[in-house]
This record gives structure tokens, sequence and C-alpha cells, in this order.
């Protein structure tokens, strides 16, 4: 149906959460009709974010940094919490 490259780009898509075949299909299609300056801007954002993110040595929060800006924040209350669940 599809060349190699297309049949692999649709099957890393469709890795994502939420994304069946037929989304992954129409991003993988979108993708491929962008110009390349824009499709290298994704793929190097992609690759900047799994290389620079981490999380906060203190709250474990996603950060570019070791401390995330709000447990680095010098006013933030550090009596209070505030816990998130999925």
């Amino acid at each position: 149906m599809y060349t190699k490259p297309l049949a692999n780009l649709i099957e890393q898509l469709q890795r994502l959460p939420g994304i069946g075949s037929k989304t992954a299909q129409r991003l993988a299609l979108y993708i491929l009709k962008r110009p390349s300056a824009e499709v290298e801007a994704l793929a190097q954002a992609l690759l900047d974010a799994k290389q620079q993110v981490g999380t906060c040595q203190i709250c474990h929060h996603l950060s570019a940094d070791p401390i995330c800006e709000i447990c680095a924040n010098p006013s933030r209350d550090r009596s209070t919490i505030c816990v998130v669940t999925d």
C-alpha cells in the first residue's frame, strides 16, 4: 500500500497515545506535504525536548533545568504543597 518510509512513519505515529491508524495516516500525509524546513523544525523540536527536558529534583515536575522555575522561586511558600493525581 504505502512505500516503506511512509509506512514506517505511519507506524511510528500510531505509537503515540490516542493516535489510531487513520489519524496516523492523515498526520503522515500532512507532514509529507509540509515544506522541508517545517518538517525539520518539528523533528528538531522532538529531539530537543527528549534531550533537554527532565524532571525537577525537588517536585519532579517537567523542567529543562535541574530545579524548575516554581521550586527555584525564592518567594515560594514552601510550607504549602499541591498534590495532583492522574
